[in-house]
């Protein structure tokens, strides 16, 4: 790779701070160094192309192909640039950005929308070579990504300068004496000869104290060599032969070898396959495994398990940074020595990866110390103190550094032992709030086999967390704040059935609608309104909501306004069993609500359960108080937005997010029922005043909301709310079910009462609506 004349004369060396790009295809061609590769290259060795240039003639082959045709020449020129340097603070890098945008234009028809809609803008950074070091050149890569091989030692490197010099690292394991140290419960004895059978140990029989690798990557159709009740007692005896191992599992073995490793966990051939008892006891401990792993191996690069690691003959050419040398007379560049790199190297070459789409993996490289990542192209590292790549082997330079700086401080925080857990420790504090909404964006946006894995596959991190944060956890939702979490809504309503309600073997899973678990698809959870909320809603004690579940003591708590509900029976000695259960039947039908409380409150005294594996409910059903009203649900023409409307005294409209595609042509779909869920006051600005009497919309289009009122004699109001909530399907018996989410701002105090009214409320039973707080009901 390098920098073409032209980039170099144009750009680096332009007196200007930004102009256009190459007035036609054919000259973005020609400088790419892509023009006629074939004919001028026998071999099939790519010429050494310009950075710049091929990377925008690679998106415009792949996502704007007609601009490539000559009819469209009067389009050209399609990209303009512009060059600056980045602001320093104190001892920051010096770095010059030259960034690459489509151009806009007036009427987008002439191309049939193809140039700036789907054209990405690109970002290049400049760093002063000497300020990144060490930095191989291409002849000092190795052609392989095999670091078994003489030349491809950085995996070494990386793993002693980690050992010796990283204080933040691998925490557990220096907190933890060697004779504690845990281990699974089996592991691949890799010890022996290459190419001999590779015993499956038993560590229950087998003491190991020694270190083990793990292992992530894709499995493709599950037709390898999977350890099974009928060859268990066999692999232990005899051993695996190795010409049973796929692709992948052979090179994790040899790149668990390079790194001086006796052992590797595989999950196929540690976990007895088709044994739900053995996956239900593995699957709690995956958090240990990965947690407690030395490195873990991943296989980035490969859609199944033939793939394999190693990326053999690669193009060192294409993972060595281009260097531009500056002249002396350069203001901006001053005559140094400078190596160029995309800005987003981290992210395209490996989050975007094969496997870093599949859902478990994303647990899996949360929880592991540090990894070895292989890439199509080369290596990455990753651990608590440093994230690298063949390309910057030193690490990734600060303004590189936004994707993989953060996943590094919570693998670090998620590394702490349990017992000291101080960065951690108290309420949920904005940091683990902010942790929380992007990993459950993260991880939805990833894929997964079985419907069924939605929670588990996570929950080695909630773990983690619910035990250093002391605050339950259920089904993918924290119980501190639990209003605010149950706003959650999907990102793309493109969905026509939930998930969990279907009964497709691969979709079907027994998880709450209020979870986002229900539903496949990126995630979006709602921030945190404030700690001290002008509103939400309650339990039918009046308390903050809260889980049903098993193992969780809940300490006895007195209703403040149940005044209104019957005491629960308590049963006399001569009672009969049959005759309690007669009288217990007799009081549900009577108050609905007594029979939900007896079960919630066998909470106080809980059933043992193991605080490792997944939580467990005695009821899924959240139980709510809150006013349920039911508004009209459409797509607004302008704005391309679903919203719901609710008439009263003020016809209140704001933004909705259904779970999936409405059916508006069914009731239950076009009259949703709806709950503010939490809420609270906003002080409106003097300049926001005006616009807000005259009922114009304050605020960006995506968060509106809209009252429709008389104001002639409304008074000025010193506060606007702003809140979420969701919306409901009557699923029965005084229970609902989710089928979607809202959110307002800028909301006048008349449109907000307007929200918060309780239809249908006349035949409900005494004890289960009340005028202030609304009707009680459970969430399903």
């Amino acid at each position: 790779m390098k920098i073409c004349d032209y980039c170099v004369r144009n750009i680096l060396m332009s007196k200007e701070s930004w102009d256009f790009h190459h007035g036609s295809f054919a000259a973005l061609e020609k400088c790419s160094g892509w023009e006629r590769v074939a004919t001028k290259e026998p071999t099939g060795t790519k010429p050494d192309r310009c950075l710049f240039c091929s990377t925008l003639i690679k998106d415009i082959q792949e996502l704007a192909p007609t601009l490539q045709q000559p009819e469209y020449a009067a389009l050209w020129p399609v990209y303009r640039w512009n060059i600056r340097t980045l602001a320093r603070i104190q001892e920051s890098l010096e770095t010059v950005v030259v960034t690459f945008r489509s151009i806009a234009r007036n009427n987008d028809t002439e191309d049939g929308g193809i140039n700036s809609n789907f054209l990405p803008t690109r970002t290049f950074f400049l760093f002063p070579e000497h300020a990144v070091q060490p930095l191989p050149t291409a002849e000092q890569l190795s052609p392989t990504t095999d670091p078994g091989t003489d030349r491809n030692h950085q995996t070494r490197l990386w793993i002693e300068n980690c050992d010796t010099s990283h204080t933040d690292c691998m925490k557990l394991k220096k907190a933890t004496p060697r004779s504690q140290h845990f281990v699974p419960t089996r592991l691949l004895d890799i010890s022996g000869a290459p190419g001999t059978p590779i015993r499956i140990l038993e560590t229950s029989s087998t003491p190991i104290q020694g270190p083990y690798c793990t292992l992530s990557h894709c499995w493709g159709k599950p037709d390898f060599q999977q350890l099974r009740d009928n060859n268990r007692e066999r692999f232990m005896k005899e051993g695996v032969p190795w010409a049973l191992f796929t692709q992948n599992f052979k090179d994790a073995i040899e790149i668990a070898r390079a790194l001086d490793v006796g052992y590797i966990w595989i999950d196929s051939l540690c976990i007895i396959q088709q044994s739900e008892a053995d996956w239900t006891r593995e699957s709690s401990r995956m958090h240990l495994v990965y947690r407690n792993s030395y490195c873990n191996i991943a296989i980035a690069d490969s859609k199944d398990s033939a793939g394999g690691a190693f990326r053999n003959n690669r193009d060192t050419k294409d993972v060595a940074l281009v260097r531009y040398q500056s002249p002396a007379d350069s203001a901006l560049f001053k005559g140094k020595t400078w190596v160029i790199v995309q800005d987003n190297l981290w992210e395209t070459g490996l989050i975007k990866s094969i496997l870093y789409k599949r859902g478990w993996v994303f647990q899996e490289r949360m929880l592991a110390p540090r990894i070895l990542h292989f890439a199509k192209h080369q290596i990455f590292w990753d651990c608590p103190s440093l994230s690298a790549c063949e390309s910057l082997p030193g690490g990734l330079p600060p303004p590189m550094d936004s994707i993989a700086g953060p996943d590094r401080h919570w693998r670090a925080r998620l590394q702490e032992p349990e017992d000291t857990h101080d960065p951690l420790a108290g309420v949920v504090d904005q940091s683990m709030a902010s942790f929380w909404k992007a990993a459950v964006e993260k991880y939805t946006s990833c894929n997964l086999t079985v419907g069924s894995d939605k929670l588990i596959a996570m929950w080695g991190i909630a773990k983690l967390l619910r035990d250093a944060l002391g605050i339950e956890y259920g089904a993918g939702l924290w119980e501190e704040n639990l209003e605010d979490y149950l706003a959650w809504r999907v990102a793309d309503c493109t969905l026509t059935q939930r998930p969990s309600e279907s009964q497709a073997k691969e979709l079907k899973r027994d998880i709450p609608s209020w979870s986002w678990a229900s539903m496949d698809g990126t995630i979006i959870v709602p921030d945190r309104l404030s700690d001290r909320p002008h509103y939400k809603v309650t339990d039918h004690d009046g308390h903050p909501l809260t889980f049903d579940l098993k193992g969780v003591a809940r300490p006895a708590r007195k209703s403040g306004t149940r005044a209104e509900a019957p005491h629960m029976p308590s049963r006399g000695a001569s009672d009969s069993g049959a005759e309690m259960h007669r009288r217990q039947e007799q009081l549900a039908k009577e108050n609905p609500d007594i029979k939900a409380q007896q079960d919630f409150h066998r909470s106080s005294s809980p059933k043992r359960v193991s605080r490792d594996a997944e939580p467990e409910f005695y009821s899924k059903s959240i139980r709510v108080q809150g006013h349920v009203n039911r508004g009209r649900l459409r797509l607004d023409s302008a704005s391309k937005a679903w919203v719901v409307s609710v008439e009263g005294r003020t016809r209140v409209t704001v933004e909705a997010f259904p779970d999936i595609v409405p059916r508006l042509e069914e009731a239950v779909d076009e009259m949703p029922y709806l709950v503010v869920l939490a809420a609270k006051q906003v002080f409106k600005p003097e300049n926001f005043n005006a616009d807000a009497a005259e009922g114009k919309h304050c605020g960006t289009m995506d968060l509106r909301a809209i009252a429709e009122e008389d104001d002639s004699d409304k008074e000025e109001e010193e506060y606007d709310y702003a809140g979420h909530g969701i919306l409901m399907k009557d699923a029965g018996d005084h229970h609902f079910r989710r089928t979607g989410a809202f959110r307002f701002q800028n909301l006048s105090q008349r449109a907000f009462d307007g929200l918060r009214v309780t239809v249908e409320y006349e035949g409900l039973p005494a004890g289960m609506y009340n005028v202030e707080r609304g009707r009680k009901f459970w969430l399903d």
